[in-house]
């Protein structure tokens, strides 16, 4: 667009609280075939990085434009804020969660220009589901029927009984100016912005078009979703609504039709456990009364249906009859409790100081959850932890570390009384989650491959998915950990529920930052290395179908080794003294074939820590290995040659070869000579890494574990600072060292 000239149409997006589906909605703008347009995006202040991602667009694209509000003010006043900045002939717009469908502003344009530029046009939506689903507007058909020509609200009354929302109409811009429309403050600004738009505009023409799909958050992740006295705020909002009609009496015949659709409305948030708390329905429903004697019209009578029987029961504030109506609905939608729920109900107390720990699948004594374990023996050692480890795989866990075994008597008796769950993974879906009980979900990795509910796109990887089996393990989490705020993102997009996001960085990381250069070469000496020795890790992931197949319960062993490399020819393009340490994924039990001495298969080493210590290089394809090997500052290769293959049966966040952490690799040969001529150290390599670093290794400084420790166990609200980037010390390379 060139510099001055007016833009067709200004879409404002306000922004709080919408980090995990901000990306996919500014996309969908951004990738429309009609590219005469500026987008207004406006940061409310936002704590959950919102407004970076903005900014982010903004720096890749000239039509992002970003406003950045001092304080949290609300919808109605940042799209007021958004409102100003417009230079566009016609206004749109859209909610940070949801998105446009592609061709939508064609088609809008399209009808703009056969309307004759009518002050709105209306147009269709889709609600879109967690899982999936997608259901039709349920007036869609009013869009066929009585949506030709050009009109009033007046001569087509129904489109007023659609939701009211602002998303779903383009606004010429001299109409709202002229008019001096604005939004109120408070929740459910949309009413009053809608009744007064549509009753003023002129000309109205529609478009039978599915434009935007309304995202429908599984947890009611809006504003409106919220309980306390906000939703009081409903009572305003249509007071405005009716002190407009009744200061136009043009607008007199409207008064009965307000009324109703209000009392509805009303009727409906009083419905909604999750906005009105059972202790304020009361409150509530007088307050409703207070508003229906406040604007009934002279001589109204309510209808005789069922929703003229609510409104009737509001009108008489005859809460007693509501309240029996809803107890005798709530009584016959009950069940009988699971069986698992009363035997529940027979177990003890909870001991407050009791800790259960599980490492993939009851496998291992690792990761994330061993390093809260160990760093909470130090800061909280009233606690007493427990891990849980299956029978086949006691060997695992080191001499003094209490543990039960899975499935064990001893086992269910700890799941009836620990308070706090800590785990890489869900547990078994037999679990009942007591009231008091804690669980903390530390994952086990950055996402590169798609993870959650994001895998019903891939039925390869997602086979056996049960999406509703998926959301009764997620909803336990009272806690999630995070390493960066790209994965951030990702976790709350793919896992719906109402969890606390800990953007502390991961525990197991903590040792890639504490630990020294005889640290270093102590781990090194025990493999049988020197400071001569260029250690290289090779940690290839598994491929779904070939090696493994992910299912509820975790991954199923195909028999496949994941190894994508000659380990012999690998071991000699790294020199004379070139040594490969090779790490399976866990899930997998064939062991990796080599010839060469110089090859070490440490696939079921304890500690995979210290085999990144170890490495002066890593190679690596789409493990997230690379992330947390990236906090070292070390050389990383990616081979990538069947990354069609991968990313079809998979799934990715991102091309890596666009946004690598080193060498990326297309074949053998490549990452061969990349070995040989020392291109894997290059200084350009290097850049690539620093970027990689900035933006996923945010969070990761060495005081992870603390930080967990002090929130979850100890119930401190503030906790050490993260440590920028720059500051920190990662441990260094023997062989680098050595070598100057």
């Amino acid at each position: 667009m060139a510099l001055g000239t007016v833009p067709r149409f200004s879409i404002v997006v306000p922004c709080h609280g919408s980090r995990a589906w901000l990306r996919p909605c500014l996309d969908s703008v951004l990738g429309q075939s009609f590219t005469d347009f500026e987008v207004i995006g406006v940061d409310d202040a936002d704590q959950d990085s919102s407004g970076r991602i903005l900014d982010e667009y903004a720096a890749a694209d000239p039509r992002v434009h970003v406003v950045h509000l001092d304080e949290n003010v609300g919808l109605g006043p940042t799209r007021n804020a958004g409102l100003k900045e417009c230079r566009g002939k016609y206004v749109l717009f859209l909610d940070a969660d949801d998105v446009w469908q592609p061709g939508s502003l064609e088609a809008i344009a399209a009808r703009i220009d056969a309307a004759g530029q009518p002050d709105i046009v209306l147009f269709d939506y889709e609600r879109i589901f967690w899982d999936g689903r997608v259901v039709r507007n349920q007036r869609h058909d009013a869009f066929a029927r009585e949506g030709a020509g050009v009109f009033t609200a007046a001569e087509r009354p129904i489109f007023l009984t659609f939701l009211e929302v602002v998303w779903n109409k383009a606004y010429r811009r001299e109409f709202l100016t002229r008019h001096g429309f604005a939004f109120t403050a408070g929740f459910y600004e949309d009413a009053p912005w809608t009744y007064s738009t549509m009753l003023t505009a002129e000309r109205i023409a529609t478009l039978d078009k599915v434009v935007v799909h309304y995202r429908q958050h599984r947890t009611g992740g809006n504003i409106h979703a919220t309980s306390g006295r906000q939703q009081w705020d409903i009572f305003d909002q249509y007071d405005r609504v009716h002190a407009f009609i009744q200061s136009d009496p043009e607008l007199a015949g409207w008064r009965r039709f307000a009324f109703d659709r209000s009392l509805d409305h009303i009727l409906a948030v009083l419905a909604k456990p999750e906005r009105i708390d059972a202790d304020d329905r009361a409150d509530f429903f007088h307050a409703a009364h207070a508003f229906a004697k406040r604007w009934k019209p002279e001589g109204y009578s309510t209808d005789r249906t069922a929703r003229g029987f609510k409104r009737w029961l509001l009108i008489h504030d005859d809460y007693a009859t509501y309240s029996t109506l809803k107890l005798s609905a709530r009584m016959l939608r009950a069940s009988t409790p699971p069986k698992a729920v009363s035997k529940l109900l027979r177990r003890g107390k909870l001991d407050p100081n009791l800790a259960v720990y599980a490492a993939y699948w009851f496998k291992q004594y690792a990761c994330n959850p061993r390093a809260i374990f160990e760093k909470a023996a130090e800061l909280a050692p009233q606690l007493r932890g427990v891990w849980v480890i299956d029978n086949d795989q006691l060997s695992a866990v080191p001499e003094g570390v209490e543990y039960v075994v899975a499935d064990s008597p001893a086992y269910e008796k700890l799941l009836g009384k620990a308070t706090y769950f800590i785990s890489n993974m869900n547990w078994p879906k037999g679990l009942v989650k007591r009231e008091g009980q804690i669980h903390l979900q530390t994952q086990h990795g950055t996402p590169l491959k798609t993870m959650g509910t994001d895998l019903r796109h891939f039925p390869r990887a997602g086979q056996d998915l049960d999406l509703d089996e998926l959301m009764r393990q997620v909803d336990r989490w009272d806690f999630n950990l995070s390493s960066n705020r790209y994965s951030s993102e990702i976790w709350e997009r793919t896992y719906p529920a109402r969890f606390e996001e800990l953007e502390y960085g991961y525990p197991r990381n903590d040792r890639l930052l504490s630990a020294s250069l005889e640290d270093v070469r102590a781990i090194r000496a025990a493999l049988g290395f020197d400071d001569s020795h260029l250690v290289i890790l090779y940690a290839p992931t598994f491929r779904d179908g070939v090696d493994s197949v992910r299912m509820p319960t975790g991954l199923m062993d195909l028999g496949g080794s994941g190894i994508q490399l000659d380990l012999d020819r690998l071991a000699a393009a790294a020199g004379e003294h070139g040594r490969v340490l090779v790490r399976t994924h866990y899930s997998l039990s064939k062991a990796p074939e080599s010839h060469s001495g110089r090859v070490i298969d440490v696939s079921r080493h304890p500690r995979v820590e210290d085999l990144m210590l170890a490495a002066d290089v890593l190679i690596s394809d789409y493990s997230s290995i690379t992330f947390d090997y990236a906090n070292l500052d070390r050389p990383i290769m990616l081979h990538v040659e069947d990354q069609g293959f991968y990313s079809g049966r998979r799934g990715m966040y991102f091309d890596v070869t666009d946004f690598p952490p080193g060498v990326v690799a297309r074949s053998a040969e490549e990452l061969f000579a990349a070995l040989r001529n020392g291109t894997f150290a290059s200084p350009e390599a290097a850049k690539h890494r620093q970027l990689y670093r900035e933006r996923f290794c945010e969070f990761d400084d060495g005081q992870a574990a603390e930080r967990v420790v002090r929130r979850v166990f100890l119930g401190e609200t503030e906790v050490p600072a993260v440590v920028p980037l720059a500051d920190r010390s990662p441990a260094p390379s023997a062989y680098f060292v050595h070598n100057g």
